[in-house]
């Protein structure tokens, strides 16, 4: 198992036409967003509105919740949905969708290629989670937290609106510790 930290210091934040969006990890790590050449990626936003309306990413799926205030979404034709923090909506990137959100809110974003096996699970403390064989998992909180390698008893200590990302070789059980608020756990299976 590998194991390596991105801290908010080395995130990428760019202006969207509804806010700011921070980049916190994309792969391959040389993929560029714009040309839409990436097989995941993992972000999160803030608004300067109140109303927005996504972009089209048709050949992805993704998963949306906000971390902080409230966000409804609403997919053209389909459904509604409101949700409160760390409420997951996952829905296919080729959908119309809009957003109505509370001034305050930020949310997290996980987009991947269509066709992939990922998945994203929201973990509180003493929690634990099977990381699959041959994967790449990222944990995020917006509090400072621990991951415990169960196998090793090694504990890996992960500041607030940091991303710890492990790839593996083997199925691999990690235990949360020290979270004051929830980890969320996004895993790419490698093919």
């Amino acid at each position: 198992m590998k194991a390596k930290i991105i801290k908010r210091e080395d995130f990428i934040t760019t202006k969207w036409a509804g806010g700011e969006t921070t980049q916190l990890a994309i792969y391959p790590e040389n993929s560029v967003f714009a040309e839409r050449d990436f097989l995941w990626r993992i972000s999160s936003a803030t608004f300067t509105t109140t109303e927005s309306t996504f972009s089209d990413f048709t050949g992805y799926q993704r998963y949306i919740l906000p971390l902080k205030g409230e966000l409804s979404i609403y997919h053209n034709g389909l459904y509604d949905r409101h949700l409160k923090p760390y409420e997951v909506e996952y829905f296919d990137g080729a959908w119309t969708t809009r957003s109505t959100n509370s001034p305050d809110c930020r949310d997290f974003n996980f987009i991947v290629k269509s066709g992939s096996l990922a998945r994203l699970q929201v973990l509180l403390e003493g929690e634990e989670y099977f990381v699959r064989e041959s994967a790449i998992a990222a944990f995020f909180s917006m509090d400072d937290f621990e991951i415990e390698h169960i196998s090793y008893e090694e504990r890996i200590g992960i500041e607030g609106f940091s991303l710890c990302v492990l790839e593996t070789d083997s199925e691999e059980q990690i235990r949360i510790f020290n979270a004051k608020s929830p980890i969320i756990v996004t895993e790419y299976i490698l093919k």
